[in-house]
């Protein structure tokens, strides 16, 4: 007797085939998630552990694609409330100035905890000053005084820095120097040191190290190496967002924060590696002048992006000393870590 398959086997043979078919077949990837993020310059040390991520694929591995807007201007709050930004990349304090206006923001992560806006100063006025890098603070500030002084706008961090430094040592900031502002970045600040519109300027690495090399610059304070005791373990560069997306979008920020997070421990754990990214991300210096500006900037990072209550009280302190008074009237009672820093996606983030 010829063998015999029954229309009902032959249905639920076709049907196990069909499932067996979908079940081996590969899933279709998400695709990725984007965030847009703002930073003052388009490269410099301080941004680095970003394009390092970018590049590395840290965050391409938590399927989050990073989009970098270089305004070469500072500050950059604005753009998350324009919500022409994601995350803005900013020194804590232009934020927390926004912040203390009632302002939906929060900061996420940090990256780097040293201060590292150099100052640079004509190295003919450093000898006529009788001044070194290795001179008293308060001798250095001193010779401060007179001098026009190039930053990249008010409230930017060579601002706040000039401002902290002359107060600290009795020189009002508005009387006794001229800052001005330069907007274009470094290859603006180095154009203006250049033709002599400025004495001096504040701005980090490379544009610090290319002005010594080149342009009869020194350094008065190398703040990556050697800051004032103030500024160990000083929160320099956070990750700021807006409280909206943080409601809206958690998953991508922590999938940032995974990826940031990736970035801080191969900087730490593969040396190496940063050092041959880093080699071709900053093709302008030649080999004398990256061995040193590797070997100065590659400390200046955190071992991870979580925020702590002591970095935070150490900002308002250097908000405060910011004036002669030594007090901050625009700083409201009451302002705490919580006002500042949303840690739910950094604990998010430590969840596996």
């Amino acid at each position: 007797m010829p063998n015999t398959i029954s229309r009902r086997a032959v249905l639920a043979g076709m049907a196990c085939g069909a499932a067996s078919t979908v079940i081996g077949r590969p899933a279709l990837a998400a695709a990725p998630a984007q965030l847009t993020s703002f930073r003052s310059t388009s490269k410099s040390w301080l941004w680095a552990p970003e394009d390092y991520g970018i590049a590395k694929g840290f965050f391409k591995v938590q399927n989050l694609e990073v989009t970098v807007v270089a305004t070469e201007k500072a500050p950059n709050i604005d753009a998350l409330l324009s919500r022409a930004a994601d995350i803005v990349l900013t020194p804590p304090d232009q934020a927390m100035r926004v912040q203390m206006q009632g302002q939906p923001l929060k900061l996420i992560a940090g990256m780097v905890n040293k201060y590292a806006s150099n100052i640079i100063v004509r190295a003919s006025l450093m000898k006529e000053r009788g001044v070194t890098l290795l001179s008293p603070v308060a001798e250095r500030v001193a010779a401060l005084k007179g001098l026009k002084l190039a930053t990249t706008g008010a409230g930017g961090a060579p601002d706040s820095l000039f401002r902290f430094l002359l107060c600290e040592h009795g020189l009002d900031p508005e009387k006794d120097v001229q800052l001005v502002p330069v907007r274009g970045g470094g290859a603006a600040m180095l154009a203006a040191f250049k033709q002599g519109a400025v004495d001096g300027f504040g701005l980090s690495s490379p544009t610090s190290d290319l002005a010594v090399a080149k342009f009869e610059g020194a350094y008065l304070f190398d703040m990556a190496t050697a800051p004032p005791p103030f500024f160990e373990d000083f929160l320099y560069i956070a990750v700021a967002t807006s409280d909206r997306l943080i409601k809206e979008r958690p998953a991508d920020l922590v999938a940032y924060y995974r990826g940031l997070n990736q970035s801080l421990i191969s900087i730490s754990q593969d040396p190496a590696s940063f050092e041959q990214w880093a080699r071709e991300f900053f093709p302008d210096l030649e080999a004398t002048l990256f061995a040193r500006a590797f070997a100065n900037n590659s400390k200046i990072y955190m071992n991870n992006p979580r925020i702590t209550e002591d970095q935070f009280l150490r900002n308002i302190e250097f908000m405060h000393k910011q004036t002669l008074a030594k007090r901050d009237p625009r700083i409201p009672d009451g302002f705490a870590f919580m006002n500042v820093v949303d840690p739910q996606i950094a604990d998010a983030s430590d969840k596996k």
